[in-house]
């Protein structure tokens, strides 16, 4: 029994990041969740971009119809079982946030290991967003 609280109480440690910040990451994939239709390129719905900065702080950027929105909040990064996640807090309630409990004002993203960050949105028949990191 104690192994196995041990063991999920490591789960909720937050991860120390090295990396180096800002980090800017690119909307490149967008599947739908009904049809499996896939979006890369100029042919996506819309241009997005997340920037990482090395107090915790973040600004999520869309362009769209020729308009650009932003949303800004802190993040927190994460390891379990299932891999390392960036929790998303935004600072109010704004469009841009995809995710299955918009109104907590929290996005998740999951951190593939080809260095590839994807969203959590698919669960609840949201789109699934694929980033890239851009080079710095």
């Amino acid at each position: 029994m104690l192994a196995t609280l041990s063991a999920c109480q490591k789960e909720d440690v937050p991860e120390t990041q090295t990396t180096a910040y800002p980090q800017t990451w690119q909307l490149v994939k967008m599947t739908s969740s009904w049809t499996n239709t896939v979006q890369t390129g100029t042919a996506l719905s819309w241009q997005e971009t997340y920037v990482f900065q090395a107090d915790s702080s973040f600004t999520k950027t869309r362009q769209q119809n020729g308009q650009v929105v932003d949303a800004q909040g802190t993040f927190s990064v994460r390891t379990s079982a299932t891999g390392q996640h960036i929790i998303l807090t935004y600072t109010a309630a704004n469009s841009l946030i995809g995710s299955c409990t918009a109104r907590a004002l929290q996005e998740y993203l999951l951190v593939k290991p080809n260095d590839t960050l994807v969203n959590t949105w698919e669960a609840c028949d949201g789109p699934r967003l694929e980033y890239e990191k851009v080079a710095q």
